[in-house]
């Protein structure tokens, strides 16, 4: 974390203003934290650079909405046994994630949107509905 000689460090800026925050474990891997009023209500997840700019400079943000209805989902699979799974928000591609794929136990139903090769399924709809809500409402994407 970088600190101006003679500023307050982030810590102390947020704690003047009444606000904490913590490593957002979801997210560690682009350095973002989750910041919370006294109450513990979430007020955004930012990188430090983030915090500086739209809290401590009082420009917050609040979290997006997230509308199942805007999520697309576009599987790939190689075969039977390897797939991948494209998810968009509005249009715009999230990510492309790595899709688990397992055999349909005898009399079981896949989950809804799983598609069904030689007896083998991967996540249904609703596992990479949640994946986009993860990725939307930390507000990187």
């Amino acid at each position: 974390m970088v600190e101006l000689t003679g500023e307050p460090t982030l810590d102390e800026a947020l704690n003047a203003r009444g606000l904490s925050h913590k490593r957002d474990a979801l997210t560690s891997a682009d350095g973002r934290h989750t910041i919370k009023d006294e109450a513990g209500t979430i007020i955004g997840r930012f990188t430090a650079t983030e915090a500086w700019v739209e809290v401590i400079n009082d420009t917050k943000r609040p979290l997006p909405d997230f509308d199942p209805s805007k999520v697309r989902i576009e599987r790939h699979r190689m075969s039977v046994t390897q797939g991948e799974t494209s998810v968009f928000y509005e249009e715009r591609l999230l990510n492309r994630y790595g899709d688990k794929i397992v055999i349909l136990e005898r009399d079981a139903t896949a989950p809804a949107g799983a598609k069904v090769i030689g007896g083998y399924h991967g996540y249904g709809d609703d596992e990479w509905i949640d994946v986009a809500r993860r990725v939307v409402t930390r507000g990187s994407w």
